[in-house]
């Protein structure tokens, strides 16, 4: 089998870093040919590290759409709140799409992709990784094997690292609605997505809860400043001290990710001048952040199964847990040891399986999602495919109701949420 040609739209973290690597480490399955990315040391350094001509390196993704096709596939790979736009233009020209999550930072933009997918008659795959992890492949196997017997709830939780929630949804690019989606879409939409995806029903109602408590300006110390650079008498032991998060580590971890997003240089210097000046350096009490950093959401789907789900941005580590229960035993799950555990009512036997994997590359499930991606353009696959737009919408809609749902107060029937998207509910559609 040919490798697949792609071109690759936005180099950063996961479109040079994951989509890119792929390529490089599968040159039989993905081939890069040509990319567009505004950053221009992004651009020369992913154009080069795939051999791409010079007259292939696109400064913008309108210049690359504006030629004719140059490959079956595109991988959309821009910020949040620059998804919708790339994406309808590549599946205008023919392309088959794999596209970052979330779809869009609003619901209407979510259903004007997907429906563009299947106007067209293209592929859209969604970055939906966890759905490919080795773990979550194996829970849904049992799931829906039958192994439980009758599902009658499902509880998943996110403990996001605290470093993390700072990081990307106190100082960072993800802080706020108005350069990003909601946070239960813009960092929950897996967790909605595996909760749909088990639950293996269409969700009716959803409730939730939850705000911003710590990451605000009641918490901030006495006396200390605007940036963490400027001597703040709360330094010293401070959990979100920018300074020794940033700066404690050397050049060569300077080079990836979280601390990749300073600076295109990863040295000590560089990195010090950007949280002077940039918004890494922050007081994460004195940023203009208004995302949520704990939120639970209550889901009840068809049939009267429910469905829980709770995240929260203060954890010591990363966390993803699960427990399922149903009417022939119970299935914990612990993502970062790969541990399941199922148990029976009435007995003391207890079966345990591993299956472990890097937090790197989500559990395997980067790798496994590109590698799908290929075989699903290979193989033409429609709608109904795992994780495509289709079936991602539902999980996105899920997310932007409990939104509502927290934002407002009260139950958010889903079919009503539905038949307020242009057209009316996708699911009778």
């Amino acid at each position: 089998m040919a490798a697949l040609e792609v071109v690759l739209v936005g180099c950063g973290l996961r479109g040079r870093g994951v989509y890119g690597g792929f390529a490089l480490r599968h040159p039989d399955r993905m081939r890069v040919v040509a990319l567009a990315e505004p950053d221009p040391v992004r651009r020369q350094r992913t154009g080069d590290e795939h051999g791409v001509a010079e007259e292939l390196r696109f400064s913008h993704w309108s210049e690359l759409f504006d030629r004719p096709r140059l490959a079956p596939a595109a991988i959309v790979a821009t910020p949040d709140h620059e998804h919708v736009d790339p994406a309808l233009r590549a599946l205008g020209a023919g392309y088959h799409v794999l596209l970052e999550k979330p779809i869009a930072p609003d619901p209407d933009g979510c259903l004007r992709v997907v429906e563009a997918a299947e106007r067209n008659g293209r592929i859209l795959q969604v970055g939906h990784v966890l759905r490919f992890a080795p773990f979550y492949e194996r829970v849904f196997e049992m799931v829906r094997g039958g192994e439980l017997g009758e599902i009658v709830h499902l509880e998943l939780a996110e403990r996001v690292a605290a470093w993390h929630f700072a990081h990307s949804f106190v100082r960072g690019k993800f802080r706020n609605r108005r350069t990003a989606a909601p946070f239960v879409v813009a960092k929950c939409c897996h967790d909605l997505d595996l909760l749909v995806w088990l639950a293996g029903r269409t969700p009716e109602r959803v409730a939730s809860f939850g705000g911003l408590g710590h990451f605000a300006s009641a918490s901030a110390p006495p006396g200390s400043p605007e940036r963490c650079t400027d001597g703040c008498p709360a330094q010293p032991g401070c959990p979100h001290d920018a300074v020794e998060f940033y700066l404690g580590v050397g050049d060569e971890l300077g080079g990836i990710w979280p601390w990749s997003d300073l600076s295109p240089d990863p040295g000590r210097d560089a990195r010090r001048r950007a949280l002077e000046r940039g918004p890494y350096g922050r007081c994460v009490y004195r940023c203009d952040n208004d995302q949520p950093d704990h939120q639970v959401v209550a889901v009840e789907f068809a049939g009267g199964l429910t469905g829980s789900f709770s995240v929260q941005g203060l954890a010591a580590e990363e966390e993803r847990t699960l427990r399922i229960t149903g009417s022939r035993g119970e299935l914990r799950g612990r993502l970062t040891s790969g541990s399941l555990e199922l148990r029976r009512a009435g007995s003391l036997a207890v079966h345990r399986e591993e299956h472990p994997g890097s937090p790197i590359g989500h559990f395997g499930g980067d790798e496994g999602l590109c590698h799908h991606f290929c075989d699903s353009v290979s193989r033409g696959a429609g709608a109904g495919d795992r994780a495509s737009g289709r079936v991602a919408l539902e999980g996105h809609l899920l997310g932007y109701a409990a939104e509502r749902a927290r934002d407002r107060g009260g139950v958010v029937e889903l079919a009503a949420f539905r038949e307020e998207l242009p057209g009316g509910d996708p699911v009778r559609r």
